[in-house]
């Protein structure tokens, strides 16, 4: 039932969940599909892996075995949600934005237009409801800054993290180096509207799972990045960037994505919600694997793309909420 899974090669960038498990559905979907009326999009009835299997990716066999024998988060509030970053405003905010990261290396900053487009805190406030919303609480706007998330003292009081935001794993141009790093919005001083691969592993956490609800954040990391970390390697393993920093910083879990999550048909609000419908004591694994399900049977939402992008890096059998 429960399929732990560590990736090479090429299923570095394949979600297991949406492997065929069976022929026959293959072939009703050829035969349904060669009438140019029928819907090609329309994938329900496909018996994928991800149907019928909780699946954990893990970066090593020693990683996860460390995670599964580590002690719960003894954090006493149940859930912190960060997303909707403010648009950078005025000169100053901009300048800061195409200079980006990279401030040291011309034309390697990202483009102010990126800030322009924040996700909407729906998701967040769905899921702080359904996480408890006693002792719960979710930041946006001009309060979701790098500069305020490094400076808070109280993020290892949060069994859940959760980000709604833009991620940046790929570099702005093809000869820049790729420092991953998560969107916020910008504050004073040396604010730069990015909380960094670095910043990230520098954070202390006590949380259970870290929810990246944002572009590829599945992504690696750089060598530059790496080191920034004051980590001697990068970029060769699994999943290894802003995962590899949510778990250096005391996450156990990570559940990150594969590719930009779609915003069509209010998906990714529905799946990502959807980890707390199922009753206290449920698996991250299991919750996920439901709520892709619902994803699934919908003729809208079948095709993979709105439903398979996302993996629990870390042990899935680990509830989402606790039993009380």
């Amino acid at each position: 039932q429960h399929l732990i899974f560590e990736p090479d090669g090429a299923m570095l960038q394949l979600p297991p969940n949406l492997l065929i498990a069976d022929q026959a559905g293959v072939d009703r979907y050829l035969a349904r599909t060669a009438d140019p009326k029928v819907d090609e999009f329309d994938f329900r009835g496909i018996e994928w892996l991800g149907r019928q299997r909780d699946i954990s990716t893990a970066v090593s066999a020693r990683a996860f075995r460390d995670i599964r024998r580590a002690a719960a988060s003894r954090a006493a509030r149940p859930y912190l949600g960060f997303g909707e970053n403010a648009p950078p405003r005025g000169p100053a905010a901009e300048q800061t934005a195409v200079r980006g990261l990279l401030g040291e290396s011309p034309g390697c900053g990202w483009p102010v237009g990126h800030w322009a487009k924040p996700i909407s805190d729906a998701e967040l406030l769905t899921a702080r409801k359904a996480a408890g919303a006693a002792g719960s609480d979710i930041v946006t706007g001009a309060g979701f800054s790098d500069s305020a998330i490094k400076s808070r003292g109280d993020l290892s009081h949060y069994r859940i993290l959760h980000f709604a935001t833009h991620g940046l794993v790929t570099a702005p141009r093809p000869e820049c180096p790729a420092r991953p790093a998560l969107m916020t919005s910008f504050a004073g001083g040396d604010s730069d509207g990015l909380l960094s691969f670095a910043e990230i592993y520098d954070l202390h956490l006590d949380a259970d799972l870290v929810i990246l609800s944002a572009c590829d954040t599945a992504g690696k990391a750089s060598l530059a990045a790496s080191r920034e970390a004051g980590l001697r390697g990068g970029g060769e393993f699994a999943l290894d960037g802003l995962v590899r920093a949510f778990v250096g910083a005391g996450g156990r879990s990570v559940i990150a994505s594969h590719w930009p999550v779609p915003d069509d048909y209010d998906a990714t609000n529905r799946l990502i919600s959807g980890l707390f419908d199922s009753p206290p004591g449920t698996a991250t694994a299991t919750a996920l694997r439901l709520a892709e399900g619902k994803l699934m049977a919908a003729p809208e939402t079948s095709h993979p793309y709105y439903w398979a992008g996302f993996a629990i890096i870390g042990d899935g059998a680990a509830p989402v909420v606790p039993k009380s």
